[in-house]
């Protein structure tokens, strides 16, 4: 009798113990502020102006409700934890020299918030944070998973969110280059893949080949590019551009030089190329402007010296942390009517 309770005993432990409530079950609430913050933790006290969170990566945080756009239930794993080792992120967040009072820093925690803000007072185990929301918070600094500089992407009081494919235009190269490790993986018109990393931040890898239905990888296209000079402003490099259909002998193989300078909200590339078995200068000209955090205008546009190929473009790209799609239209010059060529592009980076 004794040795059946006891195996009783052990076969229910395992169902009694999956019952009991853990931090799974627990009601955390993801928030996105209006200066994009993103704060996670679980609601300890609200009323028709405030709310007041602790947040999963430890510390406190009263939020304004005019401030919050958006409020949704959200499931975190119980190992995104706070770790000990208070000198976990000690050596970089104490070497950051260039900061002032008014710098603008953007710091993912453990547990998914991101907090944007003006450091008030920092020490060696906690930093007290101003949002830009003016909400006021205290990080405990081994819960900060990184930590960047983000005063060029405050626009209008706001924190906009940078183009995660800014090394392009819809198709065309911008001076601009890949960090090194990065990455992207795009598709143009749906049947043109290509995938793109960057070596030690001065050289941009990308390749790709044509996935058309039936016959996948009839064309193989390579284009390198050489950062020469890249700072927030400016950006110049050199690249070639190699198309080459797979059963065929002929190719395309441009040379360029290209070059972008960015402002508040806009940019300007411009550039010259030469086709290897042509004398005909190619000159792309392309701007951007952004309209609001997550959207930009985009013009491509391409010149053939001594040739009709001329063509012109409008479109707009739709902006997330790490995603960027794009949809326009390119315009033929020289035409006796006027077609309106759709593009659908869309990049993805890791």
């Amino acid at each position: 009798m004794i040795r059946i309770l006891i195996a009783s005993i052990f076969f229910l432990l395992p169902f009694y113990i999956s019952s009991q409530p853990n931090t799974l079950d627990r009601d955390y609430q993801q928030f996105e502020l209006t200066d994009a913050s993103i704060i996670t933790g679980i609601i300890v006290f609200e009323n028709e102006n405030v709310v007041h969170i602790n947040l999963l990566s430890g510390g406190e945080l009263k939020i304004n409700r005019d401030d919050i756009l958006k409020q949704k239930s959200v499931v975190v794993e119980t190992n995104s934890h706070i770790s000990n080792d208070s000198t976990r992120f000690s050596e970089d967040i104490l070497s950051v020299s260039e900061q002032t009072d008014s710098t603008i820093v953007r710091f993912e925690l453990t547990g998914g918030s991101v907090l944007i803000g003006t450091i008030i007072s920092e020490d060696s185990t906690s930093i007290t944070l101003n949002l830009l929301s003016n909400n006021q918070t205290i990080i405990n600094k081994n819960a900060v998973v990184s930590r960047d500089i983000v005063s060029s992407n405050i626009k209008d009081g706001q924190y906009w969110i940078e183009d995660p494919n800014s090394t392009r235009l819809f198709f065309g190269p911008t001076g601009r280059g890949l960090k090194s490790g990065k990455g992207y993986f795009a598709a143009y018109e749906i049947f043109f893949p290509m995938l793109a990393v960057g070596i030690g931040d001065y050289f941009t890898l990308a390749g790709g080949l044509s996935l058309f239905p039936g016959s996948i990888g009839d064309i193989i296209y390579i284009a390198p590019k050489i950062i020469l000079y890249q700072d927030e402003k400016y950006a110049l490099a050199i690249g070639d551009f190699f198309v080459k259909p797979k059963d065929n002998s002929d190719y395309l193989n441009i040379i360029y030089t290209i070059g972008t300078a960015s402002f508040n909200k806009s940019a300007i590339t411009a550039g010259v190329g030469y086709e290897t078995n042509s004398k005909n200068p190619i000159f792309l000209i392309g701007g951007e402007l952004r309209i609001s955090r997550y959207a930009k205008l985009i013009t491509e546009n391409w010149f053939v010296v001594n040739s009709e190929v001329k063509f012109v473009s409008l479109g707009i790209r739709f902006l997330g942390e790490n995603l960027a799609a794009d949809f326009a239209f390119f315009v033929p010059l020289g035409t006796t009517e006027i077609v309106f060529v759709p593009w659908l592009g869309f990049a993805y980076n890791f």
